[in-house]
């Protein structure tokens, strides 16, 4: 809602989208939930469009250039992409181009500071330090990505021809995108709206970095020093000050933590693969017992394995019966507060 520049995102009583969205794609790009979606602009038709300007060329031995301009920036020439804003360019895009053998990117921006749209400078500079990550862990080394300012000239106006002619390019471009995705430029579909399947929320542009980092064959494991705005972490449990209410659970909106109860004790678990670090778990715990581990191995990402963070021991209130953990004696909170004790009867 904070980063939507025409003001057009309420949440009453949830997400809603008002007249005078401007197609921007920065709420898309910053949600951690990818509660946004646009399924006529995702990563993946990015990419598809990409490899058409590929396709074109297979008979040329130079290794192209895929140049991205924003929208007020000038177009380097018709196959080039175009997006309202760089602020909607994610790591995957970048990545992706990469594996598909383009030779580097070339974003093309307007004057972002005199830019609408302003806020999507610091979403770009931040994708672009996660590619690069990425691609030197996944063994591609240093992949340039390049920033132009070439701010576009005031338009004047076109013939009919001109006009008719422009119109075709753009829906050549979509068409053959189109073509791209149909005749499985990817392994699969990974785009359109996230859906729970067995308590878990299916993440588009994680599925589709996990189809990418599989394409590349990385079975190399890469640990980094987690930060606040990576889209991915690993959390930790402090034991002795978990009470074992479930908030974090109960909040959680991709399911990457759950629970199951043996033998008296509360395990708590974590599915790194699905963790957006959106950190609601860590702001929601009434006792400041979840944070994230310092450490974050990559291969985390496309592992899709769960594990144990917490063991709780649990017990019984000897009045009431509420299920509560051990440390806090032999009566629970309600009990304490209207000071009601056991009776003990002599027989």
């Amino acid at each position: 809602m904070e980063i939507c520049p025409e003001n057009a995102i309420v949440l009453d009583p949830g997400p809603t989208i008002k007249d005078g969205c401007s197609d921007c794609g920065l709420c898309e790009r910053i949600c951690p939930t990818e509660a946004f979606q646009n399924e006529l602009s995702t990563d993946e038709d990015l990419l598809n469009q990409g490899k058409s300007f590929l396709d074109r060329e297979k008979s040329q031995l130079k290794k192209k250039t895929l140049f991205i301009s924003c929208r007020q920036a000038e177009n380097q020439d018709e196959e080039s992409i175009s997006v309202p804003c760089l602020g909607k360019i994610t790591e995957n895009v970048i990545l992706g181009a990469a594996l598909l053998g383009f030779a580097e990117v070339v974003l093309i921006k307007g004057i972002c500071s005199q830019c609408h749209f302003t806020q999507g400078e610091k979403l770009l500079a931040n994708s672009i330090t996660l590619s690069r990550i990425l691609l030197e862990s996944s063994g591609l080394g240093i992949f340039p990505v390049r920033l132009q300012e070439k701010v576009k000239k005031k338009e004047r106006i076109l013939s009919r021809r001109e006009i008719f002619s422009k119109i075709s390019n753009e829906v050549g471009k979509k068409a053959s995108s189109y073509l791209h995705d149909k005749g499985g430029a990817f392994q699969k579909k990974v785009g359109g709206i996230p859906e729970w399947k067995d308590g878990k929320r299916s993440s588009p542009r994680r599925r589709l970095l996990q189809t990418l980092i599989r394409k590349r064959g990385w079975e190399k494991s890469v640990v980094l020093k987690y930060r606040p705005e990576f889209p991915w972490g690993r959390i930790k449990i402090d034991e002795k000050n978990c009470s074992a209410c479930g908030t974090c659970l109960a909040l959680c909106p991709t399911g990457s933590i759950s629970k199951k109860l043996e033998e008296g004790y509360q395990f708590f678990c974590h599915n790194s693969s699905l963790c957006s670090n959106c950190s609601l778990c860590k702001e929601a715990c009434p006792r400041n017992a979840i944070d994230f581990e310092a450490d974050f191995p990559l291969t985390d990402i496309f592992e899709d394995e769960v594990k144990v963070v917490a063991r709780v021991k649990l017990t019984s209130c000897i009045v009431c019966g509420e299920v509560m953990t051990a440390e806090k004696g032999n009566l629970c909170f309600t009990c304490q507060k209207r000071k009601v004790w056991p009776i003990h009867v002599n027989v």
